[in-house]
C-alpha cells in the first residue's frame, strides 16, 4: 500500500486538525484556517467542507493546504506524524542489491 493510500486509510481529517492545533468542537466543527474566520465554519470529519469559503476535500489536501506544501510531503508528514507503515514502492518486489565482491588479485 503506498503512501496516499495508508494515509486516507488511517487518518481522518479531524484527527489531523486536532494534531496541527486546530480546535474542533464535539460536533465536528471547527473556524475555517483558509480564510478570516471567527465562528467555526469548517465540518471535519473523514473529509473536510467549508461552508464559509468552499474549501473541500480529504485529510491529505487538509494538510497540504494548511501547510503550504504539496500533496506528498503531506502525506509524508501525516505518515511520520501518525506513526502510518507504507511501502515506498522504490523497491518493491526487487531483490535487495548487494555490493559487488572486488576479485581477489594474485600475488
Amino acid at each position: 500500500m503506498n503512501v496516499f493510500e495508508a494515509v486516507k486509510q488511517s487518518v481522518t481529517t479531524r484527527q489531523a486538525a486536532e494534531r496541527y492545533g486546530i480546535k474542533v468542537n464535539r460536533n465536528g466543527m471547527c473556524v475555517c484556517p483558509f480564510h478570516n474566520d471567527k465562528n467555526p465554519s469548517m465540518k471535519v470529519d473523514r473529509r473536510f467542507y467549508c461552508f464559509g469559503c468552499g474549501a473541500t476535500g480529504d485529510v491529505i489536501d487538509f494538510v497540504s493546504r494548511l501547510h503550504s506544501i504539496g500533496s506528498k510531503e503531506a502525506a509524508l508528514m501525516l505518515a511520520q506524524d501518525f506513526s502510518i507503515p507504507y511501502e515506498d514502492g522504490r523497491n518493491a518486489g526487487k531483490e535487495p542489491i548487494r555490493p559487488r565482491l572486488r576479485k581477489e588479485t594474485e600475488e
